[in-house]
């Protein structure tokens, strides 16, 4: 069963929590080793371009690469995208996310997620 078929049988995620969890366990029938680094991606969206530019400078002092981009057809906000390799695994994923929770918070903006490769 692929991972939006577990979606779809179980229902969406009730929580952020259960979402992270569903995809960590994605990423380990897949393959994945969580003990190794591996690529992560995290979103966070603002209205503002000072927030996104703030929040975004935060990120990059916390050693994440980050891109900012200006809203557009397809997203109608500023996005920030945090990436880097980092090892995900139920405790750090729940420590990611508390971070760029606050962070968003911080610079009234949302966090939206992360997705990580598979593959080291």
């Amino acid at each position: 069963m692929g991972f939006l078929d577990a979606i779809r049988r179980r229902g969406k995620p009730r929580t952020p929590q259960d979402a992270d969890a569903l995809a960590l366990r994605h990423l380990t029938r897949r393959g994945a080793d969580l003990t190794r680094a591996r690529h992560i991606l995290h979103f966070l969206y603002f209205a503002d371009e000072g927030d996104a530019r703030a929040a975004a400078a935060v990120a990059d002092q916390a050693s994440w690469t980050v891109s900012v981009t200006a809203p557009g057809e397809r997203v109608a906000e500023w996005s920030v995208r945090a990436e880097g390799d980092r090892v995900v695994n139920p405790v750090t994923v729940a420590a990611f996310r508390a971070w760029f929770e606050r962070l968003a918070e911080d610079h009234r903006g949302e966090y939206d997620g992360w997705e990580a490769a598979a593959k080291p």
